[in-house]
């Protein structure tokens, strides 16, 4: 199985490494950028963002490969939602795309997913007190989890590398357990998106050649949403087995791994509506904008986030004996402390900015009145 993966990761990245030269090219070509036009995007030159052009098609040519080599059920279905969300996103980075329709694109194939194939949360592992629910529990829980991963990861993506960083961190850890649990079919395809992920950091790193854009940043939500399921419906089944030491907690390995995409979505939702605006209206209250208030780059930001989230993840090794209420308190008190010192930097940074201002102006007053006086 090792040697198959390895093969899958290097046939994805090596495809994905051609894919976005491509692209670059021709985006270049044609003209085909992201403008730096509104007030919340942070680059200053026009880039190309159709990256996830190439990490979509890499992994189809992936996927087609690993049909040949596993046998996994529902992958037409995966494919077929994938394909949707891909030209959901591909209509957005190229032309703009009403937000009630993306919605309801995403709403389309959650549905699809959980009604017509096994990809379903049927447990809350003791969460609340509550172990199996009923399908039609299930049914919504799953289609929201889906939604808000794609979702999550689409606003994440706002500095370079940060997106792709998480994405490949899960798709690393999961892909270790996935073959612990001698399950080829998803080791491949944590793999191959690996795979993809590698060759895109490499294009995306400062300064960027390329964005991933609504087209990759939503395709990987879902694919990391699909993988997540999995894992717990494994886990679930495989509860009592021995050496799988984790099944009881699997959803502590899942939230330790997606908690930064979570927990800014859930923060910044709630900011927005608090000051009364759409949930869905773009700003600057993201962690990315707060860490690069402070004058770290981008990738000086997502070194830290993704720092923070490899924390998270031995947090949950070791805490995993302890329950997940433990866990789960442990990582909220961190993540409520972490904001709280991100708030009083950032205060304390702007009001040092106003107080610069308010000297500097009178300053210019004074030589522009004295430059006047001269001129006449």
């Amino acid at each position: 199985m090792l040697a198959t993966g390895f093969f899958i990761f290097i046939t994805a990245l090596l495809l994905a490494i051609y894919f976005l030269q491509k692209i670059i090219y021709i985006s270049h070509e044609k003209h085909l950028f992201d403008e730096p036009s509104e007030t919340r995007k942070i680059h200053i030159t026009k880039t190309p963002n159709l990256g996830g052009v190439a990490i979509f098609t890499s992994m189809m040519f992936a996927s087609c490969i690993i049909l040949s080599l596993t046998s996994i059920s529902y992958i037409p279905y995966i494919i077929f939602c994938s394909l949707i969300l891909f030209l959901t996103g591909l209509t957005d980075d190229l032309v703009g795309m009403d937000p009630l329709k993306k919605f309801g694109s995403q709403l389309f194939i959650a549905v699809v997913i959980t009604i017509f194939t096994n990809l379903r949360i049927t447990s809350f592992y003791g969460i609340f007190g509550i172990y199996e629910i009923p399908f039609l529990i299930s049914v919504p829980v799953s289609v929201v989890f889906i939604i808000y991963l794609i979702n999550a990861f689409n606003l994440i993506d706002g500095i370079n590398c940060l997106a792709a960083g998480i994405g490949l961190l899960a798709c690393s850890v999961l892909s270790i357990y996935f073959w612990k649990m001698n399950d080829p079919g998803f080791t491949f395809l944590s793999l191959g998106m690996c795979g993809c992920l590698v060759s895109f950091i490499f294009y995306n790193r400062t300064p960027a050649k390329i964005f991933m854009g609504d087209t990759g940043s939503l395709f990987l939500g879902f694919f990391i949403a699909i993988l997540s399921i999995h894992f717990l419906e494994v886990c679930n089944v495989n509860i009592a087995k021995p050496g799988m030491a984790f099944s009881k907690n699997a959803p502590i390995l899942i939230f330790s791994l997606i908690v930064i995409p979570i927990y800014d979505t859930l923060r910044v939702f709630t900011i927005r509506v608090a000051n009364g605006k759409s949930p869905f209206v773009a700003d600057r209250n993201h962690i990315h904008h707060q860490l690069l208030n402070l004058n770290f780059s981008h990738l000086q930001a997502t070194g830290i986030l993704l720092s923070m989230n490899v924390i998270f993840i031995f947090l949950g090794l070791l805490l995993q004996n302890f329950g997940m209420e433990i866990f789960f308190i442990s990582v909220t008190s961190l993540l409520v402390v972490m904001n709280w010192i991100l708030s009083i930097m950032n205060a304390r940074q702007a009001k040092e900015r106003r107080l610069q201002n308010s000297t500097a102006r009178p300053i210019l007053t004074v030589v522009r009145e004295y430059y006047n006086a001269i001129k006449k």
